[in-house]
């Protein structure tokens, strides 16, 4: 789950992974509370107001900047960690009904609010809450009864305390928020924009001598990708563009396939990281994307002066990978909520004549004559959804695909699902060898 970087740095690890050790030693650094971090001695009461006060406690820290609360840290009424103080697991109090006040008392509902439990071994039998709340596209985010919609309030954090928003104050969160969904189009066609260019630069020069890469490879797919709520990454320095560009590239092999893993050298760009080769993209510090890898783009063996030939199979399981190299950088950069999503297929040989998709080269038919989509496709999914699930993944890049694919005869994909799974049956021997990340 992507939450504010300075908690990392003042637990000296992510929250998702705290444990009482890692308490201890904020309470022997007096690590203070915060607009992002909340000390708690006592969890919260099964009344209407301890229903209201945890409801409260999480919005405000959605509305603000996400962070984290943990019960069970006394801060001792001075605002810093001051000591340990597990409490008791309380019957029928536990995750299912925090998560049920959450989704009750909170509208719209605060989206990957993270509840975990971390058993005291000191204290035998008893616990520490962590809720950890990213940061919201979705804010503001309003607290209210169950049934009693029309009397509401919305919190943000305030320094180390809570405050409730004014009228004019909340009319303008609401602006902020339908801002932000313009911005991210913007946002997204800046950066598809960009990575464009740079590709098509890269693809007919002829910097290093000889014929221009666009010679041999003609067709290429790209995926942009732009987070709701944008992270920071340091990227001023070339030590800060290496440091990036070898964490990506670990993440990047970490895919479906390791198409996806840049080369070297690591190119000057403003607040990014810049590759060239298979791939070439650009790593921007908000966490935005784009990447492009080669199509399966072949002339026919029976007809050296007819149609290319696309292979289906390929661009599907390049997407998938796309699609989860763009979110492995996204929340490395600490950003959340929805990632947008935009594929297009490109060519670079001066040829705008028709092509033919090719789902197996066994394969007795083929589908029509029809030129590449000249629309790129879209979608939105959630950044820790793909994260966490590389079936969420694939159903982002069956999404586009089906799409593209749409615009060229083609009625579905042929290896991916809505499902999420990937009909690893339809593979040749070559494709299944390619799967690093998943059960061939």
């Amino acid at each position: 789950m992507a939450l504010p970087a300075r908690l990392t740095a003042a637990l000296g690890r992510h929250p998702d992974d705290l444990t009482e050790d890692d308490l201890q030693r904020a309470v022997d650094s007096q690590i203070p509370e915060s607009v992002d971090l909340d000390w708690k001695k006592d969890f919260y009461p099964g009344t209407e107001a301890g229903k209201k006060e945890l409801a409260k406690d999480v919005s405000a820290m959605a509305n603000t900047a996400g962070g984290m609360v943990v019960i069970g840290v006394h801060d001792g009424n001075q605002d810093y960690a001051h000591h340990l103080d597990p409490v008791d697991p309380v019957p029928g109090r536990g995750e299912e009904w925090i998560r049920s006040v959450l989704a009750n008392w909170i509208q719209p509902v605060v989206p990957n609010v993270g509840v975990r439990v971390v058993r005291s071994a000191v204290k035998e039998g008893k616990i520490y809450w962590v809720l950890t709340v990213p940061p919201s596209p979705q804010a503001p985010h309003a607290v209210a009864a169950p049934g009693n919609d029309y009397h509401f309030r919305v919190h943000v954090r305030h320094g180390t305390t809570t405050r409730t928003l004014a009228e004019s104050e909340i009319a303008q969160r609401y602006r902020d928020r339908f801002q932000a969904a313009f911005d991210d189009i913007d946002r997204l066609h800046q950066v598809s924009d960009a990575g464009f260019g740079y590709l098509s630069g890269y693809l007919n020069s002829t910097a290093h001598g000889g014929s221009p890469p666009a010679t041999y490879y003609p067709g290429w797919v790209s995926l942009t990708a732009v987070p709701a709520v944008r992270g920071t990454y340091p990227l001023t320095t070339q030590a800060d563009r290496n440091a990036a560009f070898d964490r990506f590239a670990k993440l990047a092999g970490e895919g479906v396939t390791t198409h996806a893993q840049p080369e070297r050298p690591v190119l000057v760009g403003r607040r990014q990281v810049r590759f060239e080769g298979i791939p070439s993209g650009q790593l921007h510090q908000d966490g935005s994307f784009y990447a492009a890898l080669t199509m399966h783009l072949q002339g026919d063996q029976f007809d050296s002066d007819g149609p290319k030939r696309l292979s289906q199979r390929a661009l599907e399981l390049d997407l998938v990978t796309l699609v989860q190299a763009a979110a492995a950088w996204a929340a490395e950069t600490g950003a959340a909520g929805d990632l947008m999503l935009s594929a297009a297929l490109h060519r670079f040989d001066g040829n705008d004549g028709p092509v033919r998709l090719v789902v197996s080269e066994s394969a007795f038919q083929h589908g029509p004559l029809m030129p590449l989509p000249a629309t790129p496709a879209q979608t939105t999914a959630d950044l820790d959804a793909i994260v966490t699930d590389k079936r969420e993944a694939v159903v982002a890049a069956c999404a586009l695909v089906s799409d593209l694919l749409a615009d060229m005869g083609a009625h579905q994909p042929h290896v991916l699902t809505p499902e999420g799974d990937i009909l690893v049956d339809r593979l040749s021997t070559d494709f299944r060898q390619s799967l690093t990340g998943w059960d061939a």
